[in-house]
């Protein structure tokens, strides 16, 4: 907008000037051509010829203006005789041209002696090589044969010399108009769009759990932006209740069940061996895609944040009363910024799995590492253990995957951060740590501050 409007000003003014520039310079021609004219006038009252077809001049009608007197003053007139070819063939000129024979274009000659009368104009050069403004016309006298021309000159330096001047003011004027007409816009459009601007920041303090819906007074054109996008804000949350309730539901659907399978199936016999199998694999398949569900549901919900340290001591001090019997330790050094943009239910779920991998594969000590780089929280988690080789990195990744059958659990830890961390845009990576066992960095997105 504001692009499309100091074009179109510079557009607009643009003509607008070039227009006011050939209206001067018109009008200062017309007034130059009037005054050659004028002489014009004088001159023919002052011609005539004898009975022989000679030319006579009454020189008490001549032009009396002094300048006509002074050589070379830049006001010029004269007569000038012409033969059968258009040639001048002698002239009687003002005292002001002196030596000087008027230099007149063929064509103007032609044009004159074409339309006897009528008077011809044109843009010459004078004797001292100035711009002059000449008018000629062509005279019949009586028992004359041939026609005299009638010319005037003015000297027209001065009046380009101030449509010069006046062209100069004229571009300062409207560049100046210019830079007012686009401050102007500019004031004005920012004016207009400051509610847009105010819905923006209102939306951003939405996402960052700051605000629940926009609030404050909007103009009468954006009210009804304004409404809908509180309506969909309201009707995003309950659709995510509305799925958390049916996941909810599902999981109670399906566990009880699941139990009674596996209940029923306690006998030695290869059938019941079959059925414990396939139904702790079913559990655990439910347990991974209810838990995915559940954290996409918590990821569409706006205005979500948890602050990371809580989360992690509160962790870290459960686990070292759970590893007691190792004198397990966990460290940590939490950026308080660090904020996650995300359901504290989803950041406890991912910092339980990490710590509690370390924790169980650790000698003695954990370090976590929470720190904040712009719009992303990272969370490292060190452990002294003995690590994974590059090549089992991956498959620990995969779902219900077990490098280690002697230490209890189901394999789905790594996975589910995996899971969960991608399902929020953000990364999961297992590295080796500088304590010797394994490194698990997790990359977040942050809350707005």
């Amino acid at each position: 907008m504001l692009v499309m409007a100091i074009a179109w000003s510079a557009l607009v003014l643009a003509i607008a000037g070039w227009s006011l520039l050939a209206l001067y310079r018109g009008e200062t021609e017309q007034r130059l051509d009037e005054t050659v004219d004028a002489t014009l006038g004088t001159l023919l009252t002052a011609v005539d010829s004898t009975d022989a077809g000679q030319m006579k001049l009454d020189e008490t009608r001549l032009p009396n203006d002094p300048r006509f007197d002074r050589v070379f003053s830049g006001w010029y007139w004269a007569f000038l005789d012409v033969d059968d070819t258009l040639k001048v063939v002698d002239t009687f000129p003002s005292r002001s041209l002196w030596d000087a024979r008027p230099a007149l274009p063929a064509s103007l000659i032609e044009s004159a002696t074409a339309d006897p009368g009528a008077i011809q104009r044109a843009t010459g050069v004078g004797p001292q090589g100035e711009s002059i403004r000449i008018a000629v016309r062509s005279v019949s006298l009586p028992d004359r044969g041939r026609p005299v021309l009638l010319y005037a000159a003015i000297d027209r330096t001065a009046a380009d010399a101030a449509a010069s001047r006046f062209a100069f003011r004229l571009a300062v004027s409207l560049a100046a108009l210019a830079i007012g007409l686009a401050g102007g816009a500019l004031v004005l459009i920012r004016f207009g769009l400051k509610p847009l601007l105010s819905i923006e920041s209102s939306l951003a303090d939405i996402r960052s759990g700051r605000q629940e819906r926009l609030r404050g007074s909007f103009p009468r054109e954006l009210a009804p932006l304004v409404r809908e996008l509180n309506t969909l804000i309201a009707h995003n949350r309950k659709v995510v209740e509305r799925a958390r309730t049916q996941v909810g539901n599902l999981a109670h659907a399906l566990k009880t069940p699941l139990a009674v399978l596996i209940n029923e199936a306690r006998g030695d016999d290869k059938l019941s061996e079959v059925v414990r199998r396939q139904a702790d694999a079913m559990s655990s398949n439910v347990n991974h895609y209810l838990k995915r569900a559940q954290a996409a549901a918590q990821a569409e919900v706006l205005g979500a944040r948890s602050e990371v340290a809580p989360a992690v001591e509160d962790i870290g001090r459960m686990l070292e009363r759970l590893y007691r019997s190792k004198d397990c330790t966990v460290e940590v050094d939490a950026d308080p910024n660090a904020v996650f943009r995300g359901e504290r239910g989803d950041l406890d779920e991912l910092v339980g799995n990490l710590l509690e991998n370390a924790a169980k594969w650790c000698k003695s000590s954990v370090k976590v590492k929470v720190s904040r780089a712009g719009a992303v929280v990272e969370i490292c988690v060190d452990d002294d253990g003995p690590g994974l080789a590059r090549e089992d990195r991956a498959k620990a990744l995969e779902r219900g995957r077990r490098l280690d059958e002697s230490e209890p659990g189901t394999g789905l830890g790594l996975s589910i951060v995996r899971d969960l961390a991608e399902i929020y845009g953000g990364r999961f990576h297992l590295e080796d740590s500088p304590l010797g066992g394994l490194r698990a960095r997790l990359e977040l997105p942050a809350a707005a501050t």
